[in-house]
C-alpha cells in the first residue's frame, strides 16, 4: 500500500520520517520470516525470536545513520544492555525506544497482533510514534501537536463515559508469580461486577495503544507491561487522539521510566473509571 503524507510539518518532521520509512521497511522483513518464528525463552513464557533480533538490528543501523549521537532505547538489547533500572527516568536528550516485533508470542503462533513500534522522545516525553501492522498494513503514525492518524484518516477517541460502556483490552503479560496471577483475575473479576460491557486481551501494548486512539476499544488498561519500548510510541497515538495515559497504580499522569511499568490509556472518564474499579494494585515492582 502507498501511504498517504497528511501529517503537518512540525520539528519533529525529520525524525517522523526516518520512524515512517524504517517502520515499513522492518515490517516487510517481519512479513517475508514466518518460517523463522522459532523462538526462544527469555524468561518464564518471554518469547524471542531471531526475526525479533534481527529486524531490532536493522532499525538501529537505520537510526544511527540518520541520527548518530541519539540514544537507542531497544527491548533486546536492553535484555543484556541496560540503559537504565527499574523506574529510572529516559535520559534527557533525544531517545528512541523500539520494539521490533511488539507481540511476539503471537508471532510465533501466527496470531495477527504484532506489530513495530518506534517512538521518539526528547528529554523522556514522547514526540513522535509510528506502530506498524504487517498483518493487516495499518501505519498509526503521530507527532506532537500535528494529530493521529491510520493510513491517513485522523483518529480520535471513543467517546464512552465510563465502564459501563466501554470495551476494554487488558494484557496480561508473561510474569506468572501466584500474587500476581491471583491480583489479575481479582482485577478482572472487578470489572465485569461493575458491567463492563466488553473484555479483550490482544498481546500487543503497541496495537492496543493504536486501537484506543482509533476509537475501536475504549481503554487499555496494564499492570506490568515489559519497559518503555511497549508504550513510548502508543502514548503520541493516544494524547494525539484526543485521550490521556495514566498510572493504574495510582492514577497521576503517566511519566515514561525503564523497567515494568503500570498504565492505563483512554478518554479521561473511563481512564478513571477504570482506575477506580481496579483500585490500586498491591504487586509491586519497584
Amino acid at each position: 500500500m502507498d501511504f498517504p503524507t497528511t501529517l503537518a510539518a512540525s520539528k519533529y518532521s525529520a525524525q517522523h520520517a526516518a520512524a515512517r520509512e524504517i517502520a515499513l521497511k522492518a515490517g516487510d522483513v517481519i512479513r517475508n520470516s514466518r518460517d523463522r518464528a522459532q523462538a526462544k525463552v527469555k524468561s518464564g513464557v518471554d518469547l524471542v525470536t531471531e526475526v525479533d533480533q534481527e529486524v531490532e538490528r536493522i532499525v538501529a543501523q537505520h537510526i544511527r545513520a540518520k541520527f548518530p549521537s541519539d540514544l537507542i532505547i531497544g527491548e533486546e538489547d536492553q535484555t543484556e544492555n541496560a540503559s537504565g533500572a527499574q523506574g529510572d527516568r529516559i535520559p534527557d536528550g533525544n531517545a528512541w525506544c523500539i520494539d521490533p516485533i511488539d507481540g511476539t508470542t503471537n508471532f510465533v503462533h501466527n496470531y495477527p497482533f504484532f506489530c513495530v513500534s518506534i517512538g521518539f522522545c526528547v528529554d523522556g516525553v514522547p514526540k513522535v510514534g509510528v506502530v506498524y501492522v504487517p498483518s493487516s498494513d495499518s501505519l498509526y503514525e503521530a507527532i506532537d501537536g500535528c494529530g493521529a492518524y491510520l493510513n491517513g484518516t485522523k483518529l480520535s477517541v471513543d467517546s464512552a463515559s465510563d465502564i459501563s460502556d466501554s470495551l476494554l483490552v487488558n494484557n496480561i503479560g508473561h510474569h506468572r508469580e501466584n500474587d500476581f496471577v491471583d491480583e489479575s483475575a481479582e482485577r478482572i473479576r472487578k470489572w465485569l461486577k461493575a458491567g463492563l460491557r466488553g473484555y479483550r486481551s490482544s498481546g500487543s501494548a503497541a496495537i492496543n495503544m493504536a486501537h484506543v486512539a482509533s476509537g475501536i476499544v475504549s481503554c487499555y488498561y496494564e499492570h506490568g507491561f515489559g519497559g518503555p519500548w511497549d508504550v513510548s510510541a502508543g502514548l503520541v497515538l493516544v494524547q494525539e487522539a484526543g485521550g490521556v495515559a495514566k498510572s493504574a497504580s495510582d492514577g497521576s499522569t503517566f511519566i515514561l521510566s525503564f523497567g515494568r511499568g503500570s498504565i492505563c490509556t483512554g478518554n479521561e472518564k473511563v481512564v478513571d473509571d477504570v482506575i477506580r474499579v481496579a483500585g490500586k494494585p498491591k504487586v509491586d515492582f519497584a
